[in-house]
């Protein structure tokens, strides 16, 4: 595959168009343009720029023997393990503060300490962005559907015992007297429909930078 095509094939598969690419590499639109067409080269510094956009090597980008457009090289998948082992570390994080929630609420039945919980879920979102908003090539389809897990995932996870409260404070002022169980299952269904809001907010914001 000559360079042209896989910078045309790069630039796709990372969603973007000639006027972001050109953007990210501080160029004009038509130089990105008759880099895909064959009719200019780009500088060995557009050739490095390239390589850490879309995390692939230059050796990959000169060499016309690597004809499939899957035949990326190992670099990519390396750090594809990375998203992955990042994923389950921050879904762990989510998983054991859950617990926490649970124990607090539950069992030691303190309400300001299953609120103190929710800190490191916070943080552990805020801090996910933040690393997400400074990558440089932020916009690359792999890192929008990492994103797009993560935040559906932590959907699931951290909004439940957030809705408790919320009801709970909310029911307090009830001028009627309920049951528990009428109580866990209003609970239980704001859950719900918290989780799939946010769910299909998360989905459609990706379906949009995808597209």
């Amino acid at each position: 595959m000559k360079l042209s095509d896989k910078i045309l094939t790069l630039r796709k598969r990372g969603g973007m168009s000639q006027e972001e690419l050109a953007e990210k590499l501080n160029v004009s639109r038509q130089t990105v343009s008759r880099w895909e067409l064959g009719s200019a080269q780009p500088d060995a510094n557009n050739i490095l720029q390239i390589s850490k956009l879309f995390g692939v090597t230059a050796d990959y980008l000169l060499n016309d023997d690597d004809s499939s457009d899957n035949d990326l090289p190992n670099v990519k998948k390396v750090r594809e393990d990375h998203s992955r082992q990042i994923l389950i570390y921050l879904v762990t994080l989510e998983v054991m503060v859950l617990i926490m929630q649970f124990m607090c609420v539950f069992i030691l039945q303190n309400v300001f300490f299953g609120v103190m919980s929710f800190i490191p879920f916070v943080a552990a979102i805020g801090g996910f962005e933040y690393a997400f908003q400074k990558r440089v090539g932020n916009s690359s389809e792999r890192v929008i559907h990492f994103r797009k897990n993560f935040y559906k995932i932590s959907a699931w996870l951290g909004s439940y015992f957030p809705i408790r409260l919320l009801i709970m404070v909310c029911m307090s002022y009830y001028p009627r007297p309920y049951s528990a169980l009428v109580l866990e299952c209003v609970i239980l269904t704001a859950y719900i429909a918290a989780a799939l809001t946010i769910d299909l907010a998360v989905e459609k914001d990706y379906f949009i930078k995808k597209n």
